[in-house]
Parts: structure tokens; sequence; C-alpha cells
């Protein structure tokens, strides 16, 4: 099988209901055309210190099959 990959950068940000994506519907219609989620990594924001405070952000990679080449 051959297989095709992207990645995307998801920032958090506040509001009423907490820390949200704002990316429901998008990660939706990536499902939709055949892209599953194969990783998704936490990354963490130091502070003035250097000290890990909190996830601001995921990495996800998302992969699905590809046309496999014609075989001559």
């Amino acid at each position: 099988m051959k297989w095709k990959y992207f990645d995307r950068m998801v920032v958090f940000s506040e509001s009423e209901e907490g820390v949200v994506s704002g990316r429901d519907s998008w990660i939706n219609s990536v499902g939709a055309q055949g892209w599953e989620l194969v990783s998704s990594v936490p990354l963490i924001a130091p502070n003035k210190d250097g000290i890990a405070y909190g996830t601001i952000c995921v990495h996800r990679i998302f992969k699905r099959l590809s046309a496999a080449p014609a075989e001559a």
C-alpha cells in the first residue's frame, strides 16, 4: 500500500467554554475526504523561566491511501 500524508498545526484559544481549537467542522470535512488522523502531538509552551506551563497547540498528522501506480 502507498499512503499520502499531510500535517496541520492546530492552535488553541481561550473561550467561555474553556480552551478550544475551533476546528470541529474542518476535521469532519477532512475525514469525509478519506483522511485518517494517525498522530496528534501536544506542543507545550514554556514560561519565561523555561518551565512548561500548558499546551498551546497540537501537531496532527493525517494519511489516506494513495492511488497505486500502474504496473508495467
